[in-house]
């Protein structure tokens, strides 16, 4: 929880907006086992290690060192919270708040755990809310330590969210007096100011809080929606418009801007950017029926019906190329099959989306040991080992392995040493786009789809991935998708070229020629020598004055 402010749910009317959060990595955490590894280091060399690693976002890093250093010293409460942000981070928050709370059986006195801990009931958009819980805790920080802004804050939030408004108000002018740099006690002031009506000091907040951070695209979507509801249409689109710069797949801002261009008579784009605001919120379903279809192909395959499966899952995969689990069940059917390269990307993916698993690197290492390279076997084996080391199964294939390569048994010395395959502890935006690079040169188009999604979650503004991902569409024939995922380039970089053009190659090969031909005329306004963009206009020429004839 170290990024307090990532998403939650809003109460305002009846809306929803980003409030409050731990920083959540798409990718699951290693458990490490640590009797080898206690013997090296000291509980400090753990402890430094880890922060460090955490402060960095490199989440599986950091919960293999301090796993060990709480297993060092588990009266030791700096270990436990240190844990306790980490599994906020990595969006397990039942396990933050376990955390947080024997940190403060060992230190009842430490203010920013009663602080972390009100986070952590409250963190979890998808479940029950314990704000009266959560106010506690903020209380309790702030008994500990009067002048902390962000207790402050968060118990405004709270008071905001269970409907004392005035109560919410006079605690974030509060946090905003003790912090007036802090970006959160604006942006929530704002919000409990707009919620009792005070909407012109709640347009000041938001810009406020704009100003403090210096990019917030959370906070320019409310400004622009609030300007809209007081009639201020083109402060509102500009609002609206920077929001989505910040983060293209930012759905309330669509669907804010829809609305403001729909007041200002400009009903062809609002219908744009209501369609993106749909299909932005048809990701949660498609999980679901993704869930289903992987369900479903596990029943086919108990029953015989491989093909079926095998269909069942490229589907699922194919809704979300970002789910790890039908990527697992795909690669086991494909080894049964005797489709080994198959099997291994498919596992491989997996991994990348499942990394604290120990299945899918054992089933990896096994079928790369069939495939005759034992090297990358014993890598994967050793990593399933770590992750499970008194399954007798990994013990027994380390061992095949092992004895196939006439290699002495392993030491406790070499363990270490071993470095995990590319992507499957990846913890930036920059790695994921590496991992998605080396899996569409392997063929693995879905695959790299996925980490493309997961490093643009982590990084929305990032217009080379965007644009990376909008070509891995139209390689994959979903050429609606495509379009749209260069629409939000424009949203980053309006006056870049390449986008234009290949929307109107795009809007060409779906037919829309009215479309495409505006896309092009809008190249040759941004640059007139452009000779694709001449070449495909008077291509079109030719093919209207053929029809014609």
């Amino acid at each position: 929880m170290r990024s307090e402010i990532k998403r939650n749910r809003r109460y305002v009317a009846d809306r929803r907006e980003r409030l409050v959060t731990a920083s959540l990595a798409l990718v699951a955490s290693i458990f490490w086992a640590t009797s080898v590894l206690a013997q090296r280091n000291s509980y400090a060399d753990y402890m430094r290690e880890g922060t460090e690693a955490l402060t960095r976002g490199s989440l599986s890093t950091a919960k293999a060192d301090l796993e060990a250093a709480v297993h060092l010293e588990p009266r030791n409460p700096a270990g436990w919270y240190e844990m306790g942000e980490l599994y906020g981070q990595l969006g397990d928050f039942r396990k933050a708040e376990e955390a947080f709370r024997h940190t403060l059986q060992l230190q009842p006195d430490l203010a920013k755990a009663h602080y972390m801990l009100g986070l952590s009931l409250v963190a979890n958009p998808k479940s029950k809310l314990d704000w009266p819980a959560a106010i506690t805790e903020f209380r309790a920080a702030l008994k500990i330590q009067p002048d902390y802004p962000e207790a402050s804050t968060y118990l405004g939030v709270g008071l905001t969210a269970t409907g004392q408004t005035d109560l919410a108000i006079s605690e974030l002018e509060q946090a905003v007096r003790i912090a007036p740099s802090l970006p959160s006690a604006h942006f929530n002031l704002a919000i409990a100011l707009e919620n009792s009506n005070r909407l012109e000091d709640a347009v000041k907040q938001y810009r406020e809080a704009i100003a403090a951070k210096g990019s917030y695209a959370e906070a320019s979507s409310a400004l622009g929606k609030l300007l809209l509801r007081l009639g201020r249409g083109e402060e509102a689109e500009k609002e609206l418009r920077n929001s989505l710069r910040l983060n293209p797949d930012l759905q309330d801002a669509h669907y804010g801007l829809a609305r403001v261009l729909q007041s200002l008579k400009r009903p062809t784009e609002a219908k744009i950017e209501f369609d993106e605001a749909v299909l932005l919120g048809r990701r949660e379903p498609d999980a679901v029926e993704s869930s289903q279809l992987s369900n479903l192909a596990l029943q086919m395959a108990s029953k015989g019906d491989m093909a079926g499966a095998e269909s069942s899952l490229r589907k699922a995969i194919l809704l979300r190329p970002d789910y790890g689990v039908p990527h697992y069940n795909l690669g086991l059917i494909l080894a049964d099959r005797g489709d080994r390269n198959g099997a291994v990307q498919q596992l491989t993916e997996a991994i990348s989306l499942l990394p604290g698993q120990a299945k899918p690197w054992f089933d990896l290492g096994r079928v790369q040991r069939l495939q005759g390279k034992p090297e990358s076997a014993l890598e994967s084996l050793s990593w399933a080992d770590r992750l499970a080391p008194s399954d007798p199964r990994i013990q027994a294939e380390l061992q095949l392995t092992r004895s196939e390569m006439k290699m002495p048994p392993a030491t406790d010395a070499a363990m270490p040493a071993l470095q995990p395959k590319a992507g499957a502890f990846a913890d930036t935006a920059a790695e994921h786009l590496v991992f998605a690079k080396q899996l569409s040169a392997n063929g693995d188009l879905l695959g790299a789809i996925g980490e493309l999604l997961r490093s643009l979650a982590l990084s929305p503004a990032a217009v080379d991935v965007r644009s990376r991902l909008a070509h891995s569409y139209e390689q994959l024939g979903d050429l609606d998708r495509a379009r749209l995922e260069y629409r939000k380039i424009l949203l980053v970089v309006p006056d870049d070229v390449d986008p234009y053009l290949a929307m109107g190659k795009i809007s060409l090969a779906l037919g829309r020629t009215d479309e495409a031909s505006e896309e092009f005329r809008t190249v040759l306004r941004l640059q007139p020598d452009s000779v694709d963009a001449k070449r495909a206009l008077l291509e079109m020429d030719r093919e209207s004055q053929k029809s014609r004839e």
